[in-house]
């Protein structure tokens, strides 16, 4: 019978909680961003699970997951946990999905153990280092909450208390157009809403901009690139759509013509606006690359 219950491993750094279905012999793990869990996968963890094992944890920090105990929120670490969790489940790699957050988790991840992650796909995101070394006044203030929430501790102090409107302020034309039902969105507010784990979040962005940054540069220098064949997905209306996406990720790839991607209908929250397109991307990536 296909698992899909919310279960916990306990790996060297924290505990990890994901959500399985299927029981194929391919896995696919499906890793989410911010301000988000698992749930975002939804609509498209069951679908994909047709004859495979399809895996969507909590990242490190966040959901049900516990806190770091190492105190490190960095890609490097949370794709660690990863590759902890796919050898836990007898796996010895993986196709990857990343969204947002989750997507520069899997960039890390394919970067360090190159082995483990056999297809990726990257679902509205450039390169950390791109989109560093590119802020200018309008993307800084569309962008404005990595900068605010770089500020650790105070950020947290500001938000908390006030989650509900906070992830509001993200979630209202999704919420608007149904694309986050109310109880999907509840669900959010309460994974956020401690404390600990809301200034874990932020502390994930604040490590972009020091050591994610710092090895996605160093790597880039020494030529270290993607090897794995690369799918990219991106929100017609969101931020990237004026970007030539799949150019920009060519030039972190081992071999440019193994990249390819397109626009999906809505904005940034790709898995929930679009998850139908998102399941016949991936699926029809996944038989290529077989």
């Amino acid at each position: 019978m296909p698992r899909d219950t919310l279960e916990s491993v306990r790996l060297d750094d924290v505990e990890l909680a994901y959500r399985v279905e299927g029981d194929g012999p391919e896995l696919v793990v499906l890793v989410h961003g911010w301000p988000q869990t698992n749930a975002c996968w939804r609509h498209v963890i069951e679908p994909l699970s047709q004859g495979r094992t399809v895996v969507a944890p909590d990242l490190r920090g966040y959901g049900a997951s516990g806190l770091a105990r190492s105190g490190d929120y960095s890609k490097r670490a949370a794709a660690a946990d990863l590759s902890g969790l796919i050898h836990h489940l007898g796996f010895e790699s993986a196709a990857v999905i990343g969204h947002d957050r989750g997507a520069r988790v899997a960039h890390r991840w394919a970067l360090d153990r190159p082995a483990e992650v056999k297809a990726l796909a990257l679902l509205d995101i450039l390169p950390t280092r791109v989109v560093m070394n590119s802020f200018d006044r309008d993307s800084a203030s569309a962008m404005w909450h990595w900068f605010f929430h770089r500020n650790t501790e105070l950020a947290a102090k500001l938000v908390d208390g006030n989650v509900e409107a906070y992830l509001g302020h993200f979630f209202a034309r999704v919420r608007e157009s149904g694309a986050v039902d109310e109880e999907t969105f509840q669900r959010y507010v309460e994974a956020f809403s401690d404390p600990a784990r809301l200034r874990a979040s932020f502390e994930d962005y604040r490590t972009g901009f020091s050591a994610d940054l710092e090895r996605d540069e160093a790597d880039h220098a020494s030529g270290l690139r993607v090897r794995a064949p690369l799918l990219l997905l991106w929100g017609a209306e969101g931020g990237l759509g004026g970007r030539d996406v799949v150019r920009v990720w060519q030039d972190h790839h081992a071999a440019p013509a193994a990249v390819a991607g397109h626009a999906v209908p809505g904005g940034h929250y790709v898995p929930e606006e679009a998850p139908g397109e998102v399941v016949d991307a991936v699926e029809a990536f996944l038989k290529r690359t077989r």
